[in-house]
């Protein structure tokens, strides 16, 4: 008795374990689940631009310009100097204290300053461009999810299409109605239908991360809306974008008061001392100093001066590239969009009402023995492949109109 009594209570402590790890891992699960947050697209957007680093550095940069200023007027360190001893007569008690401080030249903190104001003014376009670019990485990856979770939900019911055939399919083989051959092609075509839906499950997944990583947020983001959703745009009447322009135009500016610097290093600089003497038996002798200096050598200066030429030379022609760069692009993408617009007109207007009556079609006849598995498996592969590009022609669409915002004005 005493067997079984410790037996039974064995079986009951092992039982309340194993409800407790199953509790346990059931609540671990829940929380894991309700870390995730479901927001629109302008709420992953706000979430991005508050935490991505990129915009935190692009703001810290200009404010490292404004902070420039301090040193716009730099007339070097305070000579300070104090000499005693026989300096200009019979006694050896005669004391000196000299004060000088450099003026620099009038017309260097003239053009730092134009610099400085040059640099803010780069750094908030360059800031404004960093920002549209991480609005378009959150719709990217917005509308990547959408995209891969269509695909997914097409092989998902092609995948409860294939399970339902292959369960009529054994039937009808045990039954004698179809042979081995007949039975293989709807077993191999119901295993390729479950290999393609356990990719793109991992590919919705990977999508998830990714754009909760583009967010640079904490808990996972997923969007509100699961369905594929068709971006809208007019590709008529936009210009390039004043922010690239501006900032290339900006670096250019840039270049320009780096070399008016370096030219106003020809001009003279000033500087103003005092000095206070005693000699004995004078006292309090004061006197004041002005004095002017300049380079007798101009060669290092003339070879800075034209560096900083070569410089606002090469900017010049960046900026000219990168504007001619800048038109072509979207004058491609204008061009790009205007076919796939064509396409989704195409397959909104014919091939999915096809595609989806090829689908209902090949279902009913095979179960009407009007076709046979090859021809079932053909249709029904068609009708996919037609909903499939449908999916992708909108992704590739989504993806030239977020780059057609990137580069213009709307």
């Amino acid at each position: 008795m005493r067997r079984k009594n410790n037996r039974k209570t064995s079986c009951t402590a092992r039982t309340i374990a194993m409800t407790a790890i199953i509790l346990s891992f059931a609540v671990g699960v829940n929380a894991q689940s309700s870390e995730a947050k479901r927001v629109s697209m302008e709420e992953a957007i706000e979430i991005a631009l508050q935490n991505h680093p990129r915009l935190k550095v692009s703001t810290a940069e200009i404010e490292k310009s404004r902070a420039t200023r301090g040193e716009i007027w730099d007339g070097g360190s305070t000579s300070f100097s104090y000499a005693w001893g026989q300096l200009n007569g019979e006694f050896n008690k005669d004391n000196e204290m000299s004060i000088e401080q450099s003026l620099g030249s009038f017309l260097t903190p003239f053009y730092k300053n134009s610099l400085v104001k040059s640099q803010v003014s780069t750094g908030e376009y360059y800031r404004n461009m960093v920002k549209k670019e991480i609005i378009a990485e959150v719709k990217r990856a917005w509308t990547y999810y959408q995209y891969a979770n269509s695909i997914y939900s097409l092989y998902k019911h092609q995948d409860e299409i294939a399970g339902k055939l292959k369960q009529s399919g054994d039937l009808r083989y045990s039954q004698g109605d179809i042979d081995l051959t007949e039975k293989n092609m709807i077993s191999a075509m119901a295993a390729n239908m479950r290999t393609m839906l356990l990719h793109w499950q991992e590919e919705v997944s990977l999508a998830k991360k990714r754009l909760t990583w583009v967010c640079y947020s904490d808990i996972q983001i997923l969007p509100s809306d699961d369905s594929l959703v068709i971006f809208q745009s007019s590709d008529t009447d936009l210009l390039p974008s004043a922010d690239h322009l501006n900032y290339f135009l900006g670096k250019v500016d840039e270049q320009k008061k780096l070399l008016q610097i370096e030219r106003s290093k020809f001009f003279p600089e000033f500087s103003f001392g005092y000095t206070r003497q005693k000699i004995a038996p004078l006292k309090n002798l004061n006197s004041w100093m002005v004095g002017v200096s300049f380079p007798i050598l101009f060669f290092p200066q003339k070879s800075r001066s034209k560096q900083a030429k070569i410089s606002l030379r090469i900017a010049k022609w960046e900026a000219d590239n990168n504007k001619t760069m800048l038109n072509n692009k979207v004058e491609e993408l204008k061009g790009r969009l205007k076919q796939q617009k064509e396409s989704l007109q195409y397959f909104t207007e014919a091939a999915l009402y096809e595609a989806e009556s090829l689908q209902n079609s090949a279902v009913s006849r095979y179960g009407a023995n009007e076709i046979d598995i090859t021809e079932f498996v053909q249709s029904i592969n068609s009708a996919r492949d037609i909903k499939k590009s449908y999916i992708e022609t909108v992704y590739n669409y989504n993806v030239s109109v977020l780059e057609l915002e990137l580069y213009t004005d709307k």
